[in-house]
């Protein structure tokens, strides 16, 4: 039931009364609509009740013996005797929740706020120092691998040169050499394959924890995934 249609039967249940009661009474409930907003229509209307058990409240108000009634926040009141509406405490209670945070309340808040503030920063830069010291690691050695590559592979190449000068002079030297270049020659491809599975593998491996831990510490809004 839509506000329109409740407000037409509550008229046409009002209607054996005066005019100036039906207005009045109509005007006090269009206004508890309008106070509530657009939004809160249907629970007003289930708080109400039905048009009939409205019209019921009404009539029972004006038949307490009293010519005239009014309508205030408590409901309909005629003379001595007040007829309570059921929605009145849900408005009271709807104020109660919309009154203001005490003052005292804010102000703790305040002071809880900026004593936390050093503790919530040392936690923030200690968690950022270890964030970046595992970051410069990973880099380091990424680096020192492709260094280490680079330099055993220039050292076979050295070996194989020096070797083949001194093959004919002093042969077993240049077997030795040669051997040592293979073995250099074999460190330094290892060495450049755990490179290109770290820059490959590792690395967006780092970069994907990293942003799954910022977005864990610092959510988007409206829930947005990657």
């Amino acid at each position: 039931m839509s506000r329109w249609e409740f407000m037409r039967q509550l008229e046409e249940l009002l209607s054996d009364i005066s005019p100036s009661e039906r207005e009045e009474a109509l005007q006090y409930y269009n206004d508890y609509f309008n106070d509530a907003g657009r939004e809160n229509e249907q629970e007003v209307i289930r708080a109400l009740g039905t048009p009939e058990q409205v019209a019921k409240i009404v009539k029972d108000g004006l038949g307490t013996g009293s010519s005239a009634g009014s309508f205030t926040e408590y409901g309909f009141t005629s003379g001595d005797t007040r007829v309570e509406h059921p929605v009145s405490g849900t408005v009271e209670e709807e104020e109660k929740k919309k009154a203001p945070m005490p003052v005292w309340a804010i102000v703790l808040m305040v002071m809880g706020g900026i004593l936390l503030l050093p503790v919530l920063l040392g936690v923030g830069v200690a968690g950022l120092g270890i964030l970046f010291s595992i970051v410069a690691t990973v880099l380091s050695f990424v680096l020192g691998m492709g260094a280490a590559a680079i330099g055993l592979l220039l050292a076979a190449v050295f070996l194989i040169v020096v070797g083949a000068s001194v093959l004919f002079l002093k042969p077993l030297a240049a077997i030795g050499l040669w051997g040592a270049a293979c073995i250099s020659a074999a460190l330094g491809l290892l060495s450049l394959v755990v490179t290109v599975l770290l820059i490959g593998k590792g690395l967006p491996a780092l970069y994907k924890g990293i942003l799954f831990l910022w977005r864990k510490i610092f959510p988007e809004k409206g829930g947005k995934k990657a």
